[in-house]
């Protein structure tokens, strides 16, 4: 495994478990029913802006930072041999993907939320 890789899978583990345990947090304010599932009625939690928005921002600029910086090295004429290539290919790779993931997680949601909460409104 090349040197880049490595780094990058160090750093990824590193942030993604900060993130994680900044939005799993969270969880805690999430009220459940008696079969474990979320009671939107009392959980008023996905309708606010949240630490799991913040971290979509960080993660998504985070994000935007290393497609950049994988742009210079191409444009520079580095390949994939080049350990800043590499971890910037890594990191843009996983980090787009659990942004889009965090994203589309949080609008279903807010949308199971409004349905469950306001369901005779959209009958």
């Amino acid at each position: 495994m090349e040197i880049g890789w490595l780094i990058s899978v160090i750093v990824a583990n590193v942030l993604g478990g900060l993130f994680v345990t900044l939005i799993a947090t969270m969880n805690k304010k999430v009220v459940k029913d008696r079969l474990g599932n979320i009671d939107f009625k009392k959980s008023d939690l996905y309708f606010y802006w949240t630490r799991w928005d913040y971290t979509m921002i960080v993660a998504a600029i985070y994000t935007f930072i290393c497609i950049t910086g994988l742009f210079v090295c191409l444009l520079s004429g580095e390949n994939i041999e080049n350990p800043w290539v590499q971890f910037f290919l890594h990191q843009t790779f996983v980090f787009s993907l659990v942004t889009f993931i965090w994203f589309i997680t949080r609008l279903a949601y807010v949308y199971k939320g409004i349905k469950e909460r306001w369901s005779d409104e959209f009958k």
